[in-house]
């Protein structure tokens, strides 16, 4: 199954920093100190 959480938007500013499209109901419990995401594909990395 696959569940899309967020879109990571293109580095800007001097740092690299990004924007990110939250697209879950509940970002409290998908965003949490230790949560692990599975990025496809694999080769984009963590």
């Amino acid at each position: 199954m696959q569940l899309q959480v967020a879109r990571i938007g293109k580095p800007h500013g001097i740092r690299g920093e990004v924007t990110v499209q939250v697209l879950t109901d509940a970002p409290g419990d998908r965003f949490v100190p230790g949560t692990e995401f599975v990025v496809e594909p694999a080769k984009a990395g963590p």
